[in-house]
Parts: C-alpha cells; structure tokens; sequence
C-alpha cells in the first residue's frame, strides 16, 4: 500500500485539451500552479474515462484536466433530487469530480476516476442557459458534478453563475456546497445550499471538508450578508446512536443559528443508483456508510422504509418544534 509521501500532491499534473489554451480561464488556472506538469490531450475522455484506473490511489493525489465541453450542458435533474416546489429543475456541468473526498458520494459511482475536470468554455453554458430561459424561468442546480465554493479559489465559475443569475431575474441558482466560504451574494435568486452533517459523520465518511463548526460559522456569515441560505441535511447517514449524534448535531445548529431566516431545509437519507453501488464500494472499500445492505426501490439503493422515517424524523421534529416545519422538504 501506497504511503502519502510516496505519492505527487494534488494537481501535480495538469492535462489540456489542445484546444482548450486559447480559453482565459485556462490561462488563469495554469498561473495558480506555475510548478505542475502540464500534458497535452486530445480530449478528456482520453484521460477521464481511460480504463484500468485506481480511484482509491488517485484520490490521493489527484490530477487536474482543462476540457472544452463541445456536448450538452444543461440536463433535467433526477427525480431522486429535491426540487423544492421548482417546475423546470434543471442541473449543469461546470466541472466533473470534486475536491472533497466523501465516502457516500455519488460521484465515486458514476465516474471510475478520482481526476477533477473543469471546463472553460464558460461562455457556451451561458449561451445555453439563455435558450432555455426563453421558455420561461428555471432552476438550476450550478454545482452538482462537483464543489464549485470548494474550487473557487481555483476558478471563478461560481462568479460566473452568480452574475449571470443578477442580470436574469427568471434563472434561480443553487449552489451547493461543504465549503466554508466567506464572501456572499445578497440575491433572491441565488441560493446558497449548505451540507450540514454531525461532526461523528464529517470524521467518518467527509474526508478533507471543512468541520460543523466551519459550516456553520460560514452559514452565519451568509445568513447576516441577507443570502438566501438554504440547510441540507441529506444525506442522513445511519450509524449508531445515529439518533443521539443526529439530535447533539441539532442542539449546535440551533444554537449557532437563527433558523427563522433560512430559506428553506431539505432533510434526505442516503440513496444511490443501483448501477453506481458497486463502483461506490470499490472507491470506499472499507466504509461502513456504503456497505450497508440496502434495499433497491426503482433502480435506486436505499435503506429500508422504516430506517429512513426513522432518520429524517429526528431533524424534522426539531425543524417543527422550531417553527419552520412549513420551510421543510423531506427526499427519503
């Protein structure tokens, strides 16, 4: 087994599309690491989707790829996502992969590498974004397929989004995120959706995010900027004493927040497609969260009926004895 000292820091080594150089945003990223190895690539999916790749070890030291996305930008969410009384529920990738390192994601099942993408044709997904708005309002997920507040020291697309949401009233953007970010857009139409796990699961399963304490200092931050913050607890993870964990985590949020002025709670448990699972295990081997014996509702891997009740009733009952019960969407 691979010590961490034996392996390259994370991006060490940069790949470029060749006709991705001539985009600013690839120029200002290679700036930020003037000591990387840079490799010239036809295309991505050369290095993206090549076979035989290690996720568990890249995940150690992973590698940056700058891509144009010449393909569809915006896509109709899942029906497994929370659409918080949104109609047209769309989602885009800005970037593929995320920073963080989270046992459960689902991203460890959908792609069988541990490499980080981010596109730089910003302009395209604008330009794409604009057709659909001439149908009528939307809601756009903007960071899905990745962390974009944890990659904003890294490039500006969260900027990007957050403009182009204050000159186009019918676009309302989600941001999602485990970040602990300082700096806060007060829109009605940008929502800044925060992931708030107990400290026992960010230890366990959320490896290199920042801690409860963060988040919540970052919530507060928001929250006093006049943003529209939006609390996420989904996805609950079932662990002993889960009630107990799950109820001390509430006892902090209560504590360090005024949840009268959070836009809305999206309380969910953990859920995977059935065809991602077994990738899943295979890039968190030994990780309780993921070698649970689900149940398969739908082609989705889900814990059974009555755990899930069980979970989401914890936060729920604290969320109502607070007064924003009528702010909650429950995803079991």
């Amino acid at each position: 087994m691979l010590s961490n000292t034996s392996l390259n820091k994370t991006f060490s080594h940069i790949y470029v599309e060749e006709n991705a150089y001539s985009f600013p945003m690839t120029q200002e990223i290679l700036s930020k690491f003037p000591d990387s190895i840079i490799i010239n690539i036809r295309h991505y999916k050369d290095v993206f989707n090549r076979p035989g790749q290690d996720s568990y070890i890249q995940n150690m030291s992973k590698s940056l790829i700058l891509a144009v996305n010449t393909g569809n930008k915006i896509f109709e969410a899942s029906p497994v996502c929370q659409n918080f009384g949104f109609g047209k529920f769309y989602y885009c990738e800005s970037a593929m992969n995320c920073v963080f390192s989270c046992d459960y994601c689902f991203l460890k099942g959908m792609y069988k590498t541990s490499n980080v993408v981010v596109f730089v044709n910003y302009e395209d997904y604008l330009e794409e974004c604009k057709s659909y708005l001439k149908t009528g309002p939307m809601y756009l997920c903007a960071s899905f397929d990745t962390d974009l507040s944890a990659i904003s020291n890294l490039c500006n697309w969260q900027k990007i989004w957050e403009d182009f949401a204050a000159t186009n009233e019918n676009l309302t953007i989600e941001l999602r995120t485990k970040a602990a970010l300082k700096n806060f857009r007060s829109l009605k139409n940008i929502i800044y959706a925060f992931t708030i796990s107990p400290q026992d699961i960010i230890d366990l399963y959320e490896k290199k995010t920042p801690s409860l304490k963060n988040r919540l200092e970052s919530v507060s931050v928001a929250i006093n900027l006049g943003a529209q913050v939006r609390l996420c607890f989904d996805p609950m993870i079932y662990i002993k004493n889960y009630n107990r964990i799950y109820s001390e985590m509430m006892d902090i949020v209560e504590s360090s927040i005024d949840l009268s002025k959070v836009r809305d709670f999206g309380v969910g448990t953990f859920r995977i497609s059935a065809d991602y699972l077994n990738n899943l295990r295979k890039s968190s081997p030994q990780s309780s969260a993921v070698l649970y014996p689900f149940c398969k509702e739908n082609g989705y891997c889900v814990y059974p009926e009555s755990t899930r009740s069980e979970l989401t009733s914890v936060i729920v009952n604290r969320l109502e004895r607070a007064g924003v019960g009528s702010k909650v969407f429950i995803n079991e």
